[in-house]
């Protein structure tokens, strides 16, 4: 429960928190069991396609990242209501993503450099690079 991040895929081993496997009844939402959902599916599926998508170098990371955030909204709305789990998505991009944009933190997919890798890991690399990726599908 120390661990940073929510999970972390590793070749052969996802590490995660444990209120992100792990619910009741007694205190768990419908929202809960999804995000569990989501999660557990975004670190397999990076194992599913780590051999697919390897970072050439740190500034192809939205391409890793925003498939799998694709993947696993797909995996979830497969699972439970399409329509709902898009909404769900376009309101976080709307009130996450858009706000970095708006403000001093923007930077595109692709930054032009870097400062320190943490500084990466944004809901621009993550959401907005699932965009372009649901773009792609939809051309």
């Amino acid at each position: 429960d120390d661990f940073n991040m929510g999970a972390m895929e590793n070749k052969s081993l996802n590490v995660f928190n444990s209120r992100l496997v792990l619910a009741t009844p007694e205190t768990a939402t419908d929202y809960s069991y999804e995000s569990i959902q989501g999660i557990i599916g975004h670190e397999y599926f990076h194992n599913w396609t780590g051999n697919r998508v390897t970072l050439n170098s740190w500034f192809h990371l939205t391409l890793k990242e925003g498939l799998t955030v694709f993947r696993d909204q797909e995996f979830t709305s497969d699972l439970n209501s399409r329509s709902v789990k898009r909404i769900d998505d376009v309101r976080f991009v709307r009130e996450n993503q858009f706000v970095e944009d708006g403000g001093a933190l923007s930077h595109p997919i692709r930054p032009p450099f870097y400062e320190k890798m943490d500084n990466f890991y944004t809901s621009t690399v993550y959401e907005k690079g699932a965009e372009v990726v649901r773009m792609y599908q939809t051309l």
